[in-house]
């Protein structure tokens, strides 16, 4: 009886101990967490890169002069400003002034020359005409005469014969007033000695057509006899050789012609020589090419200069060029157009901007670094030749984009992560996929909503479900 109440008791403790329950597991810690909302703004990918501010090409010009020679006057200093077109320095001019007036002398004489060789060259054209107009007339005179010979004395041919010698001594007149316009011209010096020569010759040949005529009259009075026909044929092959000799004058034509063009081309030389000094000086006188500021050294009056030597450098500065070295590997990012902000070693307080205008192809293999140029304006010369610069390419730009703390972004499993909190201050893991980066912002291309509480402190003790407490 004991033995069965004992068991039965023992059959009772160990039905009592399997109807308690089991030992509930110990709570979870609460993390303390700093959380910060969702919201939208505007972020920027940039590249940083260094560089310097040099003029552009077209607006830095180092000034020398055209022509070499000792400074006569140096009127600018460095740091001066100067509008193109500006005299900045003048060269003594020497022995150039002199060289001028002898230029001018050469074309006073050279013009002279020509004048006189034009009237030379119409009088010999005028002379050459008149003899063969004149040997023409005689030599039809004869050729008309002789066949009258050869047909025989008749009233009319008396008549005619009579006729010629009126013709001949007209001949003769005109002649010899050649002859006296000739010889006024030579006396004057405005007629060559052979011009002279010519008019007596042709006077003496007209003298001997009137002596031709009267006796080819003669002829005719007498009676056509052999001899009297012969006479007539060889009157009629001296006029012809006469009109040979006056038509052979047109080589002297020539001669006058060839006079003009000569002094023509002595004329033009001696105004190329004038221009020529006239030029060297000007070029004495050395003026700006540009607007802007005289940069570097400048020489002293009573110094030579030649072609090779800056007398200044001139430097217009309202826009410089940025030049900036991209690390290769963030070179493709970059493009022309885009904005570059960047501030000065001179002054980091204040930003400028730029716009990149060339993207360069060639790696310098020290720097391992690709050239990039931006242009900035400089309105107020604020920027300096030479001076260093940090910069910052916009490579890209998202606006009204989702945005959170970049601490609020933990790797979990290789995944970037954000934890949300929700009103019962459980945190939920969110795999997201972040954008661009700015300071401490990060973009949220998805996984989350605006207005989303995120933790921003904490979030690496976290794990999905996690019980938190906010602190701020």
């Amino acid at each position: 009886m004991f033995l069965l109440a004992a068991v039965a008791c023992i059959a009772s403790q160990a039905c009592n101990r399997a109807a308690t329950p089991a030992a509930v597991d110990a709570p979870k810690p609460v993390v303390e967490v700093t959380l910060a909302p969702v919201k939208r703004a505007s972020l920027r990918a940039t590249v940083s890169v260094t560089g310097t501010l040099a003029p552009l090409p077209s607006q830095e010009a180092k000034v020398a002069p055209l022509v070499a020679g000792k400074i006569q006057r140096m009127l600018v200093k460095t740091g001066d400003n100067v509008q193109k077109g500006q005299v900045i320095a003048t060269l003594d001019p020497g022995m150039l002034l002199g060289q001028i007036q002898q230029a001018q002398g050469t074309i006073a004489t050279s013009q002279a020359t020509l004048n006189q060789s034009k009237v030379n060259y119409r009088s010999q054209i005028a002379s050459q005409q008149a003899s063969v107009e004149q040997a023409r007339s005689n030599l039809q005179a004869q050729e008309i005469a002789l066949q009258r010979l050869r047909a025989g004395s008749r009233p009319q041919e008396v008549a005619q014969a009579q006729s010629n010698v009126v013709s001949a001594q007209a001949g003769l007149q005109n002649a010899q007033q050649n002859l006296g316009r000739s010889q006024t011209l030579f006396s004057q010096g405005l007629l060559a000695r052979k011009d002279l020569e010519a008019a007596q010759a042709a006077e003496r040949t007209a003298r001997s057509q009137v002596q031709n005529a009267e006796a080819a009259l003669s002829l005719v009075k007498q009676g056509n006899r052999p001899e009297d026909i012969a006479a007539g044929r060889n009157a009629v092959l001296q006029a012809q050789q006469q009109l040979r000799a006056a038509q052979n004058q047109a080589v002297q034509n020539a001669a006058k012609a060839q006079d003009i063009r000569i002094a023509e081309g002595q004329l033009q030389n001696a105004i190329g020589a004038l221009k020529s000094a006239r030029a060297q000086l000007t070029a004495l006188t050395v003026r700006s090419p540009l607007s802007g500021v005289v940069a570097g050294a400048t020489p002293n009056p009573g110094e030579y200069v030649d072609t090779t030597g800056a007398l200044a450098t001139i430097v217009n500065l309202s826009a410089v060029r940025v030049l900036l070295n991209v690390p290769l590997a963030q070179i493709s990012e970059v493009r022309p157009g885009q904005e570059v902000v960047f501030t000065t070693e001179a002054d980091p307080s204040r930003v400028h901007s730029a716009r990149v205008t060339v993207v360069g192809t060639a790696v310098d293999p020290a720097t391992n670094t690709v050239p990039v140029e931006a242009i900035a304006g400089n309105a107020d010369r604020s920027l300096r030749d030479d001076g260093l610069v940090k910069a910052e390419i916009v490579v890209d730009e998202h606006s009204n984009a989702l945005v959170v703390p970049v601490d609020a972004v933990v790797d979990k499993g290789g995944k970037p992560t954000v934890f949300t909190v929700t009103a019962d201050n459980i945190a939920h893991a969110k795999e997201v996929k972040v954008g661009i980066r700015q300071g401490s912002l990060v973009e949220i291309l998805s996984g989350l909503q605006e207005g989303d509480k995120v933790v921003v402190k904490g979030a690496f003790e976290l794990e999905d479900g996690t019980q938190v407490q906010t602190t701020g």
